[in-house]
């Protein structure tokens, strides 16, 4: 029964969210329509695991989900298509970014409420985190930032020999502009993976397991799975392993990189100074 409860409610998430898309997309036909159910499902598995992981609830998950999927799976993927300039307008960017803003703020409190998660069963809490300066804090952000950027060119390379016929008929960004967007891009993965592995409460294994699933998923899975007007199949396909490898990567490493550990006991510092006696 569990099972089928969790069902209904992937279900009834996805079928809110696709009824806030058409809002805003409006589909030609019933096709169209029906290939949206899709990424839509992916986006609702992507936030679902990171709530079955978390101890937020209420708004701060909904805060958390909002992070999560307007920023890598809206932001950072509109982004790109602005500086690329793959076929769509500035004007029509920028209609898109801001109906997946408002889709974003109203889907992410609804999600939670579908899911359960508003006021969750009371859970043993961990004990206290090992607390970090502010220069660890932005160091880890810069590292987690660089790592990002990292990722990014060592898959763009990889993926380069597979798509290069398209890009030779666009003309592209110079590397200053596109490192420049990469750095914004990867302060919104950081920020994004701040707020989920706080939800964590210094468990770095399930940190790493939610990024490392939920980047990839909501950055080239869901908005890569479907044909697109702008981007011939064999390069959609070519960015879809691309980022879901490099973001899978990325994922695993920044949810260690920004779980602080779980403080030792009294009892685990006394029982460690005893071995340490001679």
């Amino acid at each position: 029964m569990k099972a089928f409860g969790l069902t209904l409610r992937i279900a009834g998430a996805t079928l809110a969210l696709l009824a806030l898309q058409i809002l805003w997309s409006r589909p030609r036909n019933l096709a169209e329509l029906c290939l949206l159910v899709i990424p839509g499902l992916l986006v609702v598995l992507a936030l679902g695991l990171v709530a079955a992981g978390s101890r937020q609830q209420g708004w701060k998950l909904a805060a958390t989900f909002f992070v999560l999927y307007f920023g890598i799976n809206q932001l950072n993927a509109l982004d790109e298509a602005l500086i690329f300039r793959v076929g769509l307008k500035g004007t029509e960017v920028f209609h898109m970014m801001a109906s997946g803003f408002l889709t974003s703020l109203i889907f992410s409190p609804l999600l939670v409420l579908i899911l359960g998660c508003w006021k969750k069963a009371p859970q043993e809490e961990p004990g206290p985190l090992v607390p970090r300066s502010a220069a660890n804090w932005v160091g880890r952000i810069l590292l987690g930032d660089l790592l990002y950027v990292l990722c990014y060119f060592v898959a763009g390379i990889i993926a380069f020999p597979f798509v290069k016929d398209f890009y030779a008929g666009i003309k592209l960004p110079g590397p200053r502009s596109i490192l420049q967007m990469e750095v914004f891009r990867g302060l919104v993965y950081v920020s994004a993976g701040l707020a989920v592995v706080q939800g964590m409460k210094g468990q770095r294994a399930r940190a790493a397991f939610a990024l490392g699933l939920s980047f990839p998923i909501l950055a080239g899975v869901a908005p890569l799975l479907l044909p697109s007007r702008f981007l011939p199949d064999y390069v959609r396909l070519a960015h879809g392993f691309e980022i879901g490898i490099s973001n899978f990567v990325y994922g695993v490493l920044l949810g260690y990189l920004l779980t602080r550990k779980t403080a030792p006991t009294t009892q685990e510092q006394q029982a460690g100074s005893a071995e340490s006696f001679p």
